[in-house]
Formats: structure tokens, sequence, C-alpha cells
């Protein structure tokens, strides 16, 4: 379940990105360019990593994106670092990449890069037929400077993914949005055989805060959304 999860999530944030990828300044001056003396470049830095969070309990808390999360006594949630939880398992999420296809390639090593796992969460115990799990991540922006906020967001994930060629079962709505409790938020629908995605986001300091929900039954999706509704995304402001 959560290697389904994960490649949605590549699929929507790597893939979407790679028409509007800035290029880097480079570290040096080009051999060939006629520049005046003493003319000095300075190289792209990159965003420092993000921390991943504390986990305390049921409660998860992003002090730098400024926001937590509460989640009921009854679901699972492995540890901070799920990458490390599911490799010491034998399981793999980062996508593989495929020597054959250069594009794909940059795509994933772009994804690496750029996208944070933060936590997963399961409705109930792991392996439970019908689980549900939520996948939190957060995407640096800063070669996407043109994306303001979580619709512009997820409009440039749409226009991507419909040059893709997709399974015929597979589906995926219009931009929409939502406010749950004080936090307005943008979302796309996602069907793909019987399973059904539910993805938020919100966007702050150059960050897209990503929630992947992958359910089976509408009850699920609700008590989600009830979640959400009593999550705090506000914290910085409470502690200024």
């Amino acid at each position: 379940m959560t290697k389904l999860i994960l490649a949605t999530i590549f699929a929507l944030t790597a893939i979407s990105l790679q028409a509007q990828t800035a290029k880097p300044t480079p570290s040096s001056i080009p051999v060939g360019v006629l520049v005046k003396p003493g003319t000095k470049t300075t190289a792209m830095k990159s965003k420092a990593e993000l921390d991943p969070g504390i986990l305390s309990g049921q409660i998860y808390t992003h002090i730098d994106l400024g926001f937590d999360i509460t989640f009921p006594a009854t679901w699972v949630i492995p540890g901070i670092d799920t990458e490390k939880y599911w490799k010491e398992r034998g399981y793999e999420l980062r996508p593989k990449i495929n020597r054959n296809d250069p594009q794909q390639a940059a795509n994933i090593r772009r994804y690496e890069k750029q996208v944070t796992l933060l936590l997963t969460a399961y409705r109930s115990a792991i392996g439970t037929p019908g689980n549900a799990v939520l996948l939190i991540s957060a995407e640096d922006l800063s070669t996407n400077p043109k994306i303001k906020d979580a619709v512009d967001y997820f409009d440039l994930m749409r226009a991507q993914i419909g040059t893709m060629k997709l399974p015929p079962d597979y589906e995926y709505s219009v931009t929409n949005a939502e406010r749950l409790g004080a936090q307005q938020f943008a979302f796309l629908d996602i069907t793909a055989a019987k399973e059904k995605k539910r993805l938020y986001a919100t966007v702050r300091d150059g960050y897209a805060i990503i929630l992947a929900f992958t359910y089976h039954e509408t009850e699920d999706l609700a008590a989600f959304r009830r979640i959400l509704e009593e999550a705090n995304f506000s914290l910085r402001t409470q502690n200024k």
C-alpha cells in the first residue's frame, strides 16, 4: 500500500514539475563569454534540508512549516523516519530509475531532491485489508517561483498529467478548494481500479505541504476530513 501511495506522489509531483524547473546559475563563468574584469558569479544554493518534524504519541508537529495534526488513538504511526522503517522490513519506497528512460531518470532525481517524506499514518493495523493510509510530504518549490498557492500547484500537476499515458481506469478531478477548520486547502480526487485518493495541499514559505490519503470507503475520507478540521496550521502565528 505504501509503495502505491508513493508512486502516486511521484507521478503528481516530480513529473508535474518537469516543464518549469529553472536552470541553476553556473558556479563559474563559461569559457568564451566576455565579461568585465573582476566579474563574479554566485551558484544558486538549494534550501537547507527540511526538518522531519516531531512525533509525540499521536501528535505530529512540524514547527518550521507551522502545523500539527492529532491522530485518533486507533491510528498506527510507524515513526518519523518512514523510509528507514520500511527499508528495515525489506521495502524500497523510492521509485527505481530506468536507465533506458533519461527523462524518467531526471524526474526521479529531481523528485528525490525536492520532495521530503515526513510521515505515514494508518487508520488500522498495518496489513489490515482495505486499510486507509495517509502520506504527508513537503515539496521545495524554489525552482518553481510561479507557484503561489495550492491551486497553482495542482493546476500545474493536472496540466502535466494530461500529457501522460495513463491506465484506462485512472481518473482525476479538476482542482477544488475546501476549508477544513481554519485552514483553506486545494485538493484533487483520483481513482484507479478500486482505490481512491484525496490529495490535499497548502503552500507556505516556498513549500507545498501535501497530504495524500488513500482509502476505499467514504467513511474513511469523512474521518480524515475531521482530523484536518481539528488540525492546527497556525502554529507560527500563535507563537509570535
